[in-house]
């Protein structure tokens, strides 16, 4: 089996890169880093330098396939429409028309679940639920019509997955872990509402068995979207917390009510708008209320449907990533 995948020398795609190839697929990354292109290059991985914004690229390095697992994105809670657009609309586009050129009909799309978020607690948030009439973040704006991309390519004929995997971390990252990491060195650590909000981690290799355990999915798993999680809820509180003690870390959280910190979120994104600054400010409203509000997933469809079941719990996961860290990795993440 041939699979080509988008932001391979990015964290997931790096991931699902080694991971399958370990297994014995061929892989065909792609992404824009030469760096991480040689060292993936090094473990026997083939790698061709794209950027899904230059369609001349993508179609140089696309060639037939059983499967493309697009991970490529630009991610977070800051930064211009257009830019966010640009990668994860018109990046998507391209995506489209390479597999059209090289008729590749069976696709899997890395999208979010942050398009579920509406300002308020929700548990056990199932795939077919009303999506809320407004997005909160020009991320989650850009996937929600990526995703409406890959929907309409399914009346075409193509085969698609679309995965919404819940705060992915393990080796590679350079978000999640460390930042908590960084917060905890600078003895800055901000809990929102006393970190009582409860909320699902994906460790990457869950994530990863889900996509390995798609790709031989039957048929009629296929033009499906599927949350994937540890299916683990987690306090913030006690997520820091235990991170923080396998990785030999004191715990001194600060609690700050949730109106006070979009007050300094707001304060933050308009300095970080003055012409002097123009860089993304620490914290933002939108981030605020994404992790002052408890959000979980139903993962009961991927467990049905493609027999996704998460085998490393959150503490596992941890402590996976602290024997990563250990190994002298993570100073190459700048931590």
């Amino acid at each position: 089996m041939k699979i080509i995948i988008t932001g391979a020398t990015g964290f997931l795609g790096r991931n699902i890169a080694e991971s399958l190839h370990n297994d014995g697929l061929q892989i065909m990354a792609t992404g824009r880093s030469m760096v991480v292109g040689d060292e993936l290059r090094k473990k026997g991985i083939q790698f061709e330098k794209a950027d899904i914004l230059d369609i001349d690229q993508l179609n140089n390095a696309f060639s037939f396939a059983d499967c493309v697992i697009h991970c490529a994105a630009k991610n977070g809670p800051w930064g211009r429409y257009r830019d966010f657009f640009d990668t994860n609309v018109v990046g998507t586009r391209h995506v489209i028309k390479a597999c059209k050129k090289n008729n590749i009909k069976k696709i899997i799309f890395i999208s979010t679940p942050s398009i579920y978020y509406t300002g308020k607690d929700r548990y056990n948030i199932s795939e077919n639920e009303p999506l809320p009439g407004r997005q909160g973040s020009n991320y989650s704006k850009t996937k929600l019509i990526s995703e409406m991309e890959f929907r309409a390519l399914q009346q075409q004929g193509y085969k698609i997955i679309i995965f919404r995997p819940r705060s992915l971390y393990g080796p590679y990252d350079n978000t999640i872990i460390p930042r908590i990491l960084r917060l905890a060195d600078k003895k800055q650590m901000p809990l929102i509402n006393n970190g009582q909000a409860l909320v699902d981690l994906t460790y990457v290799d869950n994530f990863v068995d889900a996509v390995r355990k798609s790709l031989t999915a039957s048929d009629n798993a296929w033009n499906e979207i599927y949350n994937i999680s540890n299916g683990d809820p987690i306090s913030i509180k006690h997520w820091f917390a235990q991170v923080l003690n396998i990785f030999d870390r004191p715990f001194k959280p600060k609690n700050v009510p949730e109106s006070v910190a979009k007050i300094i979120a707001g304060i933050m994104e308009l300095v970080s708008y003055l012409p002097f600054v123009q860089k993304e400010p620490p914290m933002t409203r939108f981030t605020v209320g994404y992790i002052a509000k408890s959000m979980t997933l139903s993962i009961d469809k991927a467990n049905k449907k493609i027999n996704y079941s998460p085998r490393i719990s959150n503490r596992q996961g941890f402590e996976r990533c602290a024997n990563w860290y250990r190994l002298g990795n993570f100073l190459k993440l700048k931590v």
